[in-house]
């Protein structure tokens, strides 16, 4: 999943098995409300919690919150911004151009990724 800044909603268009295989791989892009980006960080930070965890070897990965019925308020995140997550009629297509920072892959207040937009030709 993509840490969203406030007004945009970010979805891969296309299947990749690691961050590195989406560079220069087209994205579907559009805007999204300050709410919606708040509740794709919370359900974010919820699986940066659970990381931490795994990586501590104190769950297995069994727990993973994105199997369903493991924590009830990531599955409740899920279901509400499920209608947020299609693609808009005006989203953008444009390709991301990958940069990393140091520091742990998954931590709540953001990835250790970020993007850099260009448009598709």
């Amino acid at each position: 999943m993509f840490w969203p800044e406030a007004g945009t909603l970010v979805e891969v268009s296309t299947l990749c098995t690691s961050i590195t295989h989406a560079e220069g791989s087209p994205f579907r892009v559009w805007p999204a409300s300050d709410a919606v980006v708040q509740l794709e960080r919370e359900q974010g930070a919820i699986l940066a919690r659970w990381n931490e965890c795994h990586d501590a070897g104190t769950v297995e990965l069994e727990t993973h919150p994105d199997q369903g019925g493991i924590c009830a308020r990531y599955d409740e995140l899920a279901l509400l911004l499920a209608q947020y997550r299609q693609a808009t009629d005006d989203a953008r297509r444009l390709v991301g151009e990958v940069s990393f920072d140091a520091g742990a892959r998954y931590r709540v207040e953001g990835l250790d990724y970020w993007f850099r937009w260009r448009p598709t030709w």
